[in-house]
């Protein structure tokens, strides 16, 4: 609305436009708009599903590979047992077939000072696609033989050159 010349209300043909676009509004369909916004709450669900079903694969992967790192971890100390218990005159091939019983491969045996063996172990862990953790350990023997023998394992953050056969 606006004034007249003579300072007196105006009334503009706007205000029939306007009544007409409203009455046009509210014969409009709903449907659109609540298509729309279904497809909107659609596409948030799927979203979260999602999320949710990636979340939980990680999850386990990483208590996959914590078990599998456990397991790695016992077989190289399953291993320095049998050598421990094998005693001090082992061969390189009888090294080779205990590191075989308790599945572990043999990388490096060094024998001065004491006996030195770097073993190589690998284990699947999570859910499909599987994946596989590869760790090394260095065991360092001392006074094989005697009464006082034993080891220390440690793990090695990455596997040494693999051995030429």
């Amino acid at each position: 609305m606006g004034l007249a010349r003579d300072g007196g209300p105006h009334r503009s043909h706007s205000t029939r436009g306007e009544a007409e676009v409203r009455q046009e509004r509210e014969r409009r369909p709903w449907t659109p708009s609540l298509l729309a916004a279904l497809v909107v709450v659609a596409v948030l669900a799927g979203w979260w599903c999602v999320a949710g079903k990636l979340r939980e694969q990680r999850e386990a992967r990483d208590r996959g590979e914590t078990s599998a790192a456990a397991e790695l971890d016992r077989r190289a100390g399953s291993y320095a047992e049998a050598v421990v218990a094998a005693g001090a005159a082992t061969s390189d091939d009888r090294l080779r077939t205990l590191a075989a019983e308790q599945q572990v491969d043999v990388w490096e045996i060094h024998r001065k000072p004491e006996l030195s063996v770097v073993v190589e172990s690998s284990e699947g862990y999570g859910p499909w696609p599987k994946s596989i953790l590869r760790l090394c350990h260095r065991l360092d023997f001392r006074a094989l033989g005697e009464a006082a023998a034993g080891f220390e394992v440690v793990r090695l953050p990455d596997c040494p050159a693999p051995p030429t056969p």
